[in-house]
């Protein structure tokens, strides 16, 4: 297929030639070509504008794939501008040459008029056989000079002229051998006329017959007259041959008529099937689009096919299809735009959850992650679609890390199933060695051995959180019996009892998270002693203790303050022990 800057190229070689008339023919070709190739650009646009990613696609003109119309085309650069003027000089040229050329038929019809007048009044008053063939070659003469006239008169004025011109030799007494001879040659001229004329009504190129048949009546009132035993014989052939070709022609454009009518009534119902289309877009569901976009394609399809309407409708049609087509990408473009915000919101959260994912998929805090990963995988579904290009993505990345975690969890569980069965072996003879301890009698003694077991407890490794529970009961329970068969002071026992709640917290599942937890109960319960320390001394200055009574709940009191006080310390002392442990 032609570029535009080829067909202006022929276009600019077409236009320059002096020949108007034959090139007219040449510019109109150029000149569909031109207009396909807008209309394949226009598609072309659309399609690629238009998101399913998205299809066709969305938003412009949206082109049925026939020529449009140059002359009322949107002109979109220098080419279509270019072209655009070389048709309108051209244009303008064959408009200057058919006024001109319509003033000087008529001025011609006149002429001939004058020139058939005068042939009357030759024929009906001049006597002089000599100076009267002389006139009547001059008016021959003259006529054949003035040139064409308005084609509605040609036939008439020719058939007159001819008329007369017959009459001005059947009337004028001229040299019968000269005109026998004549009529004789002219005769045969015509025969042979008539048979080009059946030949060329064999053929089926409708502008080869118009063009042809046009230039064999030319020929045929040039010939002059024939013998007049023949003349009616010969006028019914030719005119039989002639009005055979042009009955073919106007048969011709009535088919061609009938046919536009056809395509006319196929594409308003094709504009009506569109329009059905966008009028059940409201609320449209997205999978919906698919079908509907399906629907109008198929239509633009069929529309392709058609071809041309009647000349008068064949624009106003289009632009109706277009405008139906318009309406229902531009809503289609506004769904998707909207779905796009949508998709960016969820796509944006989604994003910011890939990236949490990947920051813990290489923790070993193995109960925390897994909770974080859980809570980050419920925020997921909760999120919603990130639309078709990005939500896939976005769930491998999201997928590949908490997989990641959860088989680097797996596998270190494995490894550690085997070490904590026999961990569980040696936490159980430990307990049954310690169930059967008897203390020795010597306190310190006794004291140093119960510390012993409790070390041991803590080199025996980790077990099972299944079996956890159980053993840190049993351990608990010898431990405290033992160490109240010793009766230690309070505080000395509850520093004990610390220490060995701080090293099964060590030893147990997540050793880490139980101390933190510790960690932030025992802050919390420093904060409720001292604002209960801070209350009571409140509450002290408001108290009259003057009184017997009065002294002795100020007594009161100030033990109750000095316990929590106390017992502040030893809570802040604990608070240190175990962020030690956790540095």
């Amino acid at each position: 297929m032609a570029t535009k800057a080829e067909l202006i190229t022929r276009l600019e070689e077409i236009t320059a030639q002096e020949d108007v008339e034959s090139a007219a023919e040449a510019v109109e070709g150029v000149k569909e070509a031109y207009e396909a190739l807008v209309a394949a650009s226009l598609q072309q646009e659309h399609h690629d504008g238009s998101p399913e990613g998205e299809p066709m696609e969305v938003g412009s003109e949206a082109p049925d794939g026939g020529p449009i119309a140059i002359e009322s085309a949107q002109l979109t650069d220098e080419e279509d501008k270019r072209f655009k003027q070389l048709l309108d000089l051209f244009n303008q040229r064959v408009n200057d040459i058919r006024r001109k050329k319509q003033k000087e038929e008529n001025e011609n019809l006149e002429a001939k008029k004058a020139i058939m007048e005068e042939l009357k009044t030759l024929i009906a008053g001049e006597e002089n056989i000599g100076s009267a063939f002389q006139r009547f070659a001059d008016l021959q003469e003259k006529w054949k000079t003035i040139g064409p006239v308005p084609q509605q008169h040609y036939r008439d004025l020719q058939n007159d002229y001819s008329h007369l011109r017959d009459e001005f030799f059947y009337h004028i007494r001229i040299y019968k051998e000269l005109r026998d001879h004549d009529l004789r040659k002219n005769t045969a001229l015509k025969q042979a006329l008539i048979s080009d004329v059946e030949s060329l009504a064999q053929k089926d190129n409708v502008k080869e017959l118009e063009h042809g048949v046009r230039e064999y009546q030319e020929k045929w009132h040039a010939i002059g007259p024939v013998l007049r035993e023949e003349w009616e014989t010969i006028r019914d052939r030719f005119s039989t041959a002639t009005r055979t070709i042009y009955d073919k022609v106007h048969e011709h454009y009535r088919l061609r008529r009938a046919e536009h009518e056809t395509n006319l009534a196929a594409k308003q119902a094709l504009v009506d099937k569109v329009k059905a289309v966008t009028d059940q877009l409201n609320d449209t569901a997205t999978k919906e689009w698919k079908t509907l976009t399906d629907q109008v394609l198929e239509y633009q399809n069929a529309w392709k096919q058609i071809g041309f309407a009647t000349k008068k409708d064949n624009e106003r049609i289009w632009k109706e299809f277009r405008a139906a087509c318009n309406v229902f990408f531009d809503a289609k473009k506004a769904h998707f735009d909207k779905l796009k915000d949508l998709y960016k919101d969820v796509r944006d959260k989604k994003q910011a959850l890939v990236e949490e994912a990947l920051k813990l998929k290489d923790s070993t805090e193995w109960r925390q992650t897994a909770d974080k990963l859980k809570h980050l995988q419920q925020q997921w579904k909760e999120a919603g679609s990130a639309g078709p290009r990005d939500e896939n993505r976005l769930w491998s990345k999201f997928r590949e890390a908490c997989d990641h975690f959860f088989q680097n969890r797996k596998a270190t569980f494995e490894k550690l199933d085997a070490e904590q069965a026999v961990n569980a072996q040696a936490k159980e003879a430990l307990i049954t060695e310690i169930e059967a301890f008897v203390p020795s009698g010597d306190r310190n003694k006794d004291v140093e051995a119960l510390k012993a077991f409790s070390a041991r407890w803590m080199d025996s490794g980790r077990v099972s959180p299944k079996l956890y529970d159980a053993f840190s009961a049993r351990y608990r329970a010898a431990l405290d019996k033992h160490y109240g068969q010793l009766k230690l002071e309070g505080d000395e026992r509850r520093r004990m009892q610390f220490q060995d709640r701080m090293d099964e917290m060590k030893a147990g599942p997540d050793g880490k998270f139980m101390l933190e937890k510790e960690s932030r109960f025992v802050k919390r319960k420093i904060e409720e002693l001292e604002s209960e320390m801070r209350s009571m001394e409140r509450n002290m200055g408001m108290f009259n203790f003057k009184s017997a009574s009065g002294e002795a709940m100020k007594k009161d009191m100030e033990k109750k303050i000095e316990k929590l006080a106390r017992d502040v310390e030893r809570l802040k002392g604990q608070h240190r022990e175990l962020l030690k442990e956790l540095r």
